[in-house]
């Protein structure tokens, strides 16, 4: 049995698929600039007849013939790319099992359009799953717990005033982000962040920037830090990477989301959840140490263990 990856291209992603493929038989399909091509006048003949004069599952079908497909194998899909281009075509001629991973907020327009298109679909936002009838799956990092040892071996100590690190779009969360850095500078804090800028961002903030870092940066930053921000947007419960991060690299988080209590990582010498725990017991928070988590329980968060459970969840 394989594992097929349709649509994965963020840098995390690829970060995350190449160390799957170190233990298990991965493989991404891609589209070649010819099948594009074709792909694209197909379209047009169509769009000037106003009919769907000429198919292209047979383009689906070339392209996956490639891959010597069975009927056991599973094409592993994301909710912010399947849609796109020849993606829905592919999928559809996928003879093996189809499984969609929502990462995002999504709507019951969404859910409509997906109906019959997958045999299973997924979200790590629990409130999500019993809104849209989603199964729920562990938000996973993108390294397995062998992965982060290795990256152990390179990360240097941070030194000097403890240092906290965000780096996230804004989402309408500037105000947000902004407070929590006025007082993180009143307990003599260093406030690393950088808020992306987008259609939401409405006030100042001399965190903004234009543009986010590469992955292995915000790795690098991320790992240099003392303890890390984690806001989510409005409206998701779901564990976000930079929580993730927290675990994994032994980093102590300030989070707003009042849902990680409930998540077997949780400690409360490692997190501190903002509204929820006394504003004057931070300073004792910053300076006391944080717990090492055991790896069984790191391993549910891995990718590892999203493969295992739909594994099983197919069977």
């Amino acid at each position: 049995m394989k594992y097929f990856f349709l649509g994965w291209i963020a840098e995390y992603e690829q970060v995350m698929i190449k160390n799957l493929s170190l233990r298990h038989k991965i493989e991404t399909i891609s589209t070649p600039k010819i099948t594009k091509r074709l792909n694209r006048y197909i379209s047009k003949i169509n769009k000037l007849f106003n009919k769907n004069l000429i198919s292209n599952e047979w383009l689906a079908r070339n392209l996956l013939s490639s891959y010597s497909v069975s009927n056991s194998d599973i094409l592993i899909c994301n909710d912010w790319q399947f849609k796109r281009d020849f993606q829905p075509t592919i999928i559809k001629n996928f003879k093996g099992k189809k499984v969609l991973l929502v990462r995002n907020l999504i709507d019951l327009d969404f859910m409509l359009s997906i109906k019959g298109v997958f045999d299973k679909v997924y979200s790590f936002d629990k409130p999500q799953c019993e809104l849209y009838g989603m199964d729920y799956l562990n938000q996973f990092f993108p390294y397995g717990v062998d992965d982060v040892k290795s990256l152990h071996s390179r990360i240097e100590e941070s030194t000097g005033a403890p240092k906290c690190f965000f780096l996230g779009r804004d989402k309408g969360r500037t105000a947000a982000i902004n407070s929590i850095a006025k007082q993180l500078r009143g307990l003599c804090c260093v406030a690393d962040f950088y808020i992306v800028k987008d259609k939401n961002t409405k006030y100042f903030s001399e965190y903004h920037v234009d543009e986010g870092f590469s992955y292995d940066k915000s790795i690098e930053m991320s790992t240099s830090s003392n303890f890390l921000l984690d806001i989510p947007q409005d409206g998701q419960a779901g564990i976000t990477l930079r929580a993730l991060e927290s675990i994994f690299f032994n980093k102590k988080l300030i989070t707003s989301n009042n849902e990680i209590k409930l998540q077997p990582f949780f400690r409360p010498e490692n997190i501190h959840i903002i509204g929820k725990d006394n504003f004057n017991d931070l300073c004792e928070f910053i300076q006391s140490k944080s717990t090492v988590l055991p790896e069984e329980i790191l391993h549910q968060f891995s990718p590892d263990h999203m493969l295992k459970k739909i594994t099983a969840d197919m069977k």
